[in-house]
């Protein structure tokens, strides 16, 4: 499914805007020139998802019914053209707030090493454990300029489970 995308320097987080707003062709330049512009999915007042490209990195920032960014993935280029989800954070949110209640972050190696970090904020605490997990589906192609519809899937585990979960270390608090 096509959807629409405008572009921007950057996504304002604090705010839930764009900065910057660009045309396609400001945009496209970038793109081939491998330097930072933002892809917003969706209609800019209230979008699916911002994708920050440039030279060996997309982030990619999915935003909830607030417009508060609950989900982000970051890919390196591992080699040329080719695109490794080498982390992802969830965060939870106090009610309508913006305050963040709860972040888990997975940071993934290729070989399918998994280090997992949960952080409570109200009151602090931080949790880290480390497991392995199939990661075949963390490969992306570098996308061409307008195609991120391989980027912005939320669903990245092809197995759909995170392999040999382990519980996390409840004695690292504070870290």
């Amino acid at each position: 499914m096509k959807r629409h995308v405008s572009y921007c320097k950057s996504w304002f987080r604090a705010k839930k805007r764009p900065t910057e707003v660009w045309s396609e062709e400001q945009a496209r330049e970038a793109h081939l020139s491998k330097q930072l512009y933002t892809a917003v999915i969706g209609v800019v007042e209230k979008p699916f998802c911002f994708l920050e490209i440039n030279d060996k990195f997309v982030g990619v920032g999915f935003l909830d019914e607030r417009s508060r960014e609950s989900l982000y993935y970051a890919f390196k280029e591992i080699e040329p053209g080719t695109l490794f989800l080498s982390m992802a954070t969830y965060r939870e949110f106090e009610g309508d707030t913006d305050s963040v209640s709860l972040g888990t972050t997975y940071v993934f190696g290729p070989e399918g090493t998994v280090k997992m970090q949960r952080q409570h904020f109200n009151p602090h605490s931080k949790e880290v454990a480390y497991s392995s997990t199939d990661v075949s589906g963390n490969y992306s192609v570098w996308p061409e300029f307008g195609e991120y519809d391989e980027l912005i899937r939320v669903e990245r585990n092809t197995s759909g489970t995170m392999g040999n979960r382990t519980k996390f270390d409840t004695s690292v608090r504070g870290e």
